[in-house]
């Protein structure tokens, strides 16, 4: 059990602690909530609490006698945890609530008039506490606060314990959105994927929300959030979304592409392929890069150099480049890449083929970009292994960019280099 004791000067203002949830957690014995009236310890017949300020000023400060006496009347174990509501103290978060919600007893003496005495503060050991950078009556509301947000914290005092874990800050973010029956109401839907019964998709769209709703509203706490790769990632393409109105995606096939005698093939895995064009994706900002790749035995061996880098030693031993894999997805087919991008923009993306090769209707790159601005939505880019990308796949994309030229005759970039250069030519910043 906990121990709650608060000293006051206005017990009558506490009625929320004798309600809802921490009403049942006194009752069921997790937590012991007391008050306390500082002026029953008064020594005067008139019960004074406070008195003039040494050195002149307006205002009156709480007297130290009665604060001490009450002090010490309410101690229950040799060690409580003493705290003072003052606008001069460490600013409350979720992280100081879970730190109080260790401690065997609490005692909160509510603040008043310009403060109280600091031989109560020396004497006692106490800690200031404020509720944020804004001035209240009395400490009263802040213990209340207190009270609540430490009480809740206990094990047993929510229905659910998995609440307490799941709210607001208690990861130091803000919560998602909530949803309940009916699915829709006055026109508005629950977001499909709450009602798809994947918890993957599920918990990935909540984290993102949280995400993007603290960004958002509450910056300052990614500062001290702990977040993944995974999470730094989306809040780069967050960053990114806000100042363009497009989202542009990698794709890398291994299948169909050309051999050099225009045979349809399935290309191997090239490891630099992997890593390269996914720092050179993170770096210029592209929202994702998809590894396609329909043989099964190829896919176990790029899901293991992902899982190295994006979860195992590599994400710990190199970070940067654990960011930067972050972001890829492998897919046995174009078209749930596809999917998986409607499902997370809301619309189906542009096809943006390349080719080292001409095409009668090729798009230059300063075009390109301008119509993405202009159009918004989502674009796959994609890239071909081997000697490229079929014609069929050629023929089914929505744009055909112009051929990298260089200075010579000479046409043989690897897709690695070619990546990086597309994507500084329809993403990159001038200098």
């Amino acid at each position: 059990m906990l121990y709650i004791d608060i000293l006051t000067l206005f017990p009558e203002m506490f009625a929320p602690l004798q309600t809802s949830i921490l009403q049942r957690a006194q009752n069921k014995g997790i937590v012991d909530i007391r008050l306390t009236n500082i002026r029953d310890y008064a020594l005067d017949k008139h019960h004074l609490t406070d008195d003039r300020l040494y050195g002149g000023g307006a205002g009156m400060v709480m007297k130290p006698e009665p604060l001490l006496a009450a002090a010490a009347a309410v101690r229950r174990v040799e060690k409580p945890r003493i705290l003072v509501t003052s606008p001069a103290g460490r600013v409350y978060d979720q992280s100081f609530a879970e730190e109080l919600s260790k401690e065997s007893q609490l005692i909160v003496i509510c603040g008043h008039y310009e403060g109280i005495d600091q031989r109560v503060i020396d004497a006692l050991d106490c800690q200031l506490v404020s509720l944020g950078d804004f001035v209240l009556t009395g400490g009263e509301t802040a213990a209340i606060a207190i009270a609540d947000s430490v009480s809740r914290l206990l094990p047993g005092a929510l229905g659910d314990d998995r609440s307490a874990a799941e709210e607001s800050f208690s990861d130091g973010l803000l919560e998602y959105p909530q949803y309940t029956r009916p699915a829709e109401y006055l026109g508005m839907c629950v977001p499909q994927v709450l009602q798809s019964g994947d918890h993957a998709r599920i918990a990935l769209w909540r984290r993102r929300q949280s995400l993007e709703l603290t960004w958002r509203n509450r910056p300052d706490l990614l500062k001290k959030a702990a977040l993944t790769p995974e999470d730094a990632a989306y809040l780069h393409d967050l960053r990114q979304r806000e100042e363009q109105p497009f989202r542009l995606y990698a794709a890398l096939l291994h299948y169909p592409v050309y051999n050099k005698k225009k045979q349809i093939i399935n290309t191997s895995l090239t490891n630099l392929d992997l890593h390269d064009i996914a720092r050179a994706a993170c770096t210029y900002g592209l929202s994702g890069y998809y590894v396609i790749q329909p043989m099964e035995r190829q896919r176990r061996l790029i899901g293991d150099l992902l899982q190295y880098w994006q979860t195992g030693f590599g994400s710990r031993y190199n970070p940067d480049r654990g960011q930067a894999l972050a972001s890829v997805k492998l897919f046995a087919d174009l078209a749930a890449v596809m999917a998986d991008i409607e499902a997370a923009d809301g619309v189906p993306p542009a096809l943006i083929a390349t080719s080292a090769k001409a095409w009668p209707d090729n798009i230059g790159y300063e075009e390109m970009r301008k119509l993405m601005q202009q159009k918004g939505g989502s674009y796959v880019l994609l890239l071909g292994t081997g000697f490229g990308l079929t014609d069929s796949l050629m023929e089914r994309a929505d744009y055909r960019l112009r051929p990298l030229y260089g200075a010579g005759v000479y046409n043989h970039l690897s897709v690695r280099s070619a990546a990086s250069i597309m994507f500084d030519r329809l993403m990159g910043r001038d200098l």
